[in-house]
């Protein structure tokens, strides 16, 4: 299977507990992990028309940035990898340079799909975005797609519009959309592209602290759709910031993949699905709700994949 592979819908699971019969409500996971083996989930969807620019525009390489746990980074990889493109990827935290050994699973995924690694100083990444080092960038692989951080641009909020119309099919009458946002594109995605109806919401769950700074840039990437949905993002289960996961979630998540039988990402879907059990405890989510927990993929940062 390549990058161009036919989109063909992913399940969507009816998953039961307890918990859901207490408080009356319909639960079903979207299984968006399983719309490519190593381009899971939301990654596939930010890159694929991106791929096809570079394609079009006769670039060799993709570049682009990250941290060490970063989805972004591994399915960059492997794409670039298919479709017979280098890769580079600038890695957050220089302290990993030469040191292999301290790489996560992500990074060693990444560097085997051929991407070279360069790592950087906290303070040189925060500086990524600048004119003067994107110019540096360019001026020394003149003929490579820059992809920002996350992948999350024009094209790839274009890009869920498959998603979403696969979502609406599926179970049309959802009343509540889950997703985890790290950047905010596939929440920005998913809401430009998914139908109005008075009772529905879309929940995004941020898996870094002090995440309300996203919301501008995300109001802004959705803003094409006519009749835009109610949506919130979901500031407190971060679980201490990005890439960490505390005693209590490694329990949940071991203990949702024993009863589902269904495998969690350590960043990203362990800490969406947590926050999803803990809204409903508290009372936020209405009896007779129809919710879709989706699924955005990443279980290469999965120590024992």
């Amino acid at each position: 299977m390549n990058w161009q592979q036919a989109e063909i819908p992913t399940p969507m699971v009816g998953i039961n507990d307890p918990l859901f019969t207490q408080y009356q409500v319909d639960v079903y996971l979207k299984r968006d992990d399983l719309n490519h083996p190593t381009i899971q989930g939301n990654k596939w969807h930010k890159l694929k028309l991106n791929l096809k620019h570079a394609q079009q525009k006769q670039y060799n390489c993709l570049i682009t940035f990250g941290g060490a746990f970063s989805n972004h980074i591994a399915a960059t990889a492997s794409a670039a990898q298919q479709a017979g493109l280098k890769s580079i990827g600038y890695i957050r935290g220089e302290e990993l340079a030469g040191l292999p050994e301290k790489w996560s699973p992500t990074l060693i995924k990444a560097a085997q799909d051929g991407m070279q690694l360069r790592f950087l100083s906290r303070q040189a990444y925060r500086n990524k975005e600048t004119d003067a080092f994107i110019n540096t960038i360019k001026a020394e692989f003149p003929n490579a797609a820059i992809l920002p951080e996350g992948g999350s641009n024009a094209l790839a909020i274009d890009g869920f519009a498959n998603l979403m119309q696969d979502i609406e099919q599926q179970q049309p009458d959802f009343t509540h959309l889950y997703t985890a946002v790290g950047t905010g594109g596939t929440l920005a995605g998913l809401l430009k592209h998914a139908h109005y109806k008075p009772q529905r919401t879309l929940q995004g769950v941020a898996v870094l602290k002090q995440a309300d700074y996203l919301v501008p840039q995300i109001e802004a990437w959705c803003a094409a759709n006519p009749q835009p949905l109610d949506w919130r993002l979901l500031l407190d289960y971060h679980d201490g910031g990005y890439g960490k996961l505390s005693a209590e979630l490694q329990h949940f998540k071991q203990t949702f993949e024993s009863r589902f039988n269904i495998p969690l990402d350590p960043v990203y879907t362990t800490k969406m699905c947590y926050a999803f059990y803990q809204e409903l405890k508290l009372g936020r989510i209405p009896k007779g709700s129809k919710v879709v927990l989706l699924h955005t993929g990443g279980l290469q940062g999965n120590p024992s994949n």
